[in-house]
This record gives structure tokens, sequence and C-alpha cells, in this order.
């Protein structure tokens, strides 16, 4: 067989040798999703180191986010939960400018979504374990876990429900998010610098049917580094952000699609 053939018109993912199909589609529905946010402002210097040079900082804000997403169609029905660290930005690179959320990192608690928005799509996806958020009246918890130690919580009290006219704003042009990433593949070997390096666009759709306003607070708890060896570099550096002040976040249902029809490289 020959897997790289100029002349076919076939795009593979690995292992190669098995799988290929035309490039066409990549609209993927989410059919059941609830998400919680909360963010804070933090110091812009320090947050500056993280986000790469070919994007501006909007206001230096470190958003996070939990997702439980259920029904995921490309995943046969089943589901899987999301952590993430972002930060408000636009794209200052060729081109008109793009405003969206620079992903720091996202934890996910399934193997087959970090290798689909990973390498093929430059999400800086990683694991952990991730159990479904708590809820017993207005107050709401999630933990995050990575070899049996908690690195991460996150408590909320909601308040307020929406109106109908604030869900039809969340909902104004589609809902849409667009996710930015970096696209980072080292070289096979002991050889420095990298075989790919580029930033990546990632839109999302969401529609939600439900939300209320929340408070709340975030913590992360560094470990120590042979605990946690592949991701104590990460948790400390989320963890030395200051929290200047926390602002209102959000509980909210709906439904979203990932677009990855739409995804691509900027350059």
């Amino acid at each position: 067989m020959r897997i790289s053939d100029p002349k076919d018109s076939f795009t593979r993912r690995m292992p190669a040798h098995f799988r290929k199909w035309l490039p066409a589609g990549g609209i993927c529905p989410y059919d059941e999703c609830t998400t919680l946010e909360i963010s804070y402002l933090t110091d812009e210097k320090k947050l500056k180191e993280y986000v790469p040079e070919e994007f501006t900082i909007n206001r230096p804000l470190i958003l996070v986010m939990y997702q439980k997403c259920n029904a995921v169609q490309w995943m046969g029905g089943s589901g899987y939960s999301v952590v993430t660290a972002s930060v408000p930005v636009t794209y200052s690179g060729a081109g008109e400018p793009i405003s969206g959320v620079y992903h720091l990192v996202l934890w996910e608690d399934c193997t087959e979504a970090i290798i689909g928005g990973r390498e093929e799509a430059g999400m800086p996806k990683i694991f952990a374990d991730i159990p479904e958020y708590r809820r017993r009246g207005n107050a709401i918890s999630v933990i995050m876990s990575h070899g049996g130690r908690c690195f991460f919580e996150m408590d909320l009290a909601t308040g307020r429900d929406y109106t109908p006219e604030e869900i039809a704003g969340l909902n104004a042009s589609s809902g849409r998010v667009v996710q930015f990433g970096w696209r980072y593949i080292p070289k096979v070997g002991p050889y420095p610098g990298p075989a790919l390096s580029e930033a990546t666009y990632y839109p999302v759709d969401n529609v939600y049917t439900s939300a209320s306003a929340c408070s709340g607070t975030v913590k992360w708890t560094v470990p120590q580094p042979h605990e946690n060896p592949t991701q104590y570099d990460i948790i400390a550096a989320l963890a030395d952000l200051p929290v200047k002040e926390y602002l209102p976040g959000s509980f909210r249902k709906g439904s979203c699609t990932m677009r990855m029809d739409l995804a691509r490289s900027l350059r």
C-alpha cells in the first residue's frame, strides 16, 4: 500500500494503514451539554508568558469552564467531561482580526476526544479523571484528579435564572465560540525544534435552552513533581497566576456542535 499518495483525495487517521475517508463533513452534534463557567482577573504580565505573540489579550482573564457532554453523536451517543482554562484574545496574524478564546489547557476524560482534538486540531488536550458535577440545592461542585490526587476544585452557587432575552443573546450568531489553539508536533528523536508549529482555529456552535447566574471560586492544588510528573508544570503555572477578582459566572444547559468542517490552520 501507499499511505502518502499525492494523487488520492483521502485523509487518514492513525493507524493510517487502516483508516481513510474523504475530507468532507466534520459537523459533530453534542445533543446534551451542561456548562459551568467562572472567570477571574489575573496579572497580565504573567499571563502573557503563556499566550503566543500572534494573539492579543483582550482582558487579563482566566476563563475556567467545566462541561459534561452527553449524546455525543460521533461517539455513538456516549459522553465525556471537559475542564478548560482559557484567555479571551484576538488573533492578529494575517488577514482580518478574529476574536475568540485561546485555550491554555483542556483536560478531558476520554481518549478518543483527546486524540481527535489534539494533534488534528491543535487543541491542548490532556487527560484527567473528571467526575460528574455534584449539585445540592444551589451549591454545585466540580473536582478533577490525576493518578488519584485531586488538583482542581470548583465551587459555585447558582442565583437568578436568565431571562428569555438573555438566553436569546447567548444564542445569537449560532452561539458561536471561536476556539484557538497551537498545534506543536515535535520532531521524532532527540532533535530540537518542531516538525510542525502553527496557530489553529476551531469554532463551536451552541444552543442554550436554560441558564442561570452563579458565583464561586476555583482552587488549584499543586502536586509535588514526582506525584504528577507529566502535568506538574501546567498546574503550577496556573496556580501561580494570582486571582485579583472573581467575575460573575453561569450555569447553562443546551446542545453544541463542533465545527471541524470550519477548522483550519492560521498562517
